[in-house]
């Protein structure tokens, strides 16, 4: 009996150890051009950067694979466009996991909180306390939105240690309050990723021994 439980201790110490120090972690800044379904585009800028990473070290008896699951921080300020209707800024703020399986490629899924202000199109007018009419310059509302993404990003060159990567990123997400309800919308997101930096974060190692 204390055979067997010696055995499943050692069992469990080599599917599952773990081991908490610091590794050096990408800082990322994209730029995507967006397209808002049905009649919105525009571009927008973002930089993420990681807080805390989980790797995983899977050993063979030949050979040895790193993957790394980053959890990030990100700012977005971008702007769309809806011809003949608004124009709308905006800032998000978001969280998310960063999957990084091979140097070629990587993938994300974020969730994003954020504020925006659109600007519409035309002379608008309001009528002042003494009955004057007065247009008003840049009038325009604003919402709170939140949503959800997912973005694959793949290396441009197969030589090791590249930056760029090619970015696409459909996201779901809503805008209210909107005429006292909410507005959901599909965006698709398309550019370009570049690695600006690394820097140190804490980080979670896992083990994982096969024969």
């Amino acid at each position: 009996m204390k055979t067997v439980l010696l055995f499943l201790c050692l069992f469990c110490y080599l599917i599952a150890s773990a081991q908490d120090s610091t590794s050096r972690r990408p800082v990322l800044l994209s730029a995507v051009a967006t397209y808002d379904f049905a009649k919105s585009y525009g571009a927008s800028f973002e930089i993420s950067a990681p807080f805390h990473s989980i790797a995983n070290q899977n050993h063979h008896e030949s050979s040895s694979v790193r993957t790394h699951k980053d959890q990030f921080i990100s700012l977005e300020l971008g702007m769309n466009r809806r011809p003949f209707a608004y124009t709308t800024a905006y800032f998000n703020m978001g969280v998310g996991l960063r999957f990084n399986r091979c140097a070629k490629h990587f993938n994300e899924v974020s969730f994003e909180q954020g504020i925006q202000r659109t600007f519409y199109d035309g002379k608008v007018y309001q009528e002042q306390p003494d009955g004057s009419i007065k247009e008003r310059t840049l009038f325009g509302r604003t919402y709170a939105s939140s949503g959800l993404s997912c973005a694959q990003n793949w290396s441009i060159s197969n030589r090791s240690g590249n930056a760029w990567f090619i970015q696409l990123r459909p996201s779901i997400w809503i805008q209210y309050p909107y005429n006292s309800f909410v507005k959901p919308h599909f965006s698709l997101q398309a550019g370009l990723t570049y690695h600006l930096r690394d820097v140190s974060v804490h980080t979670r190692t896992k083990y994982k021994h096969q024969s």
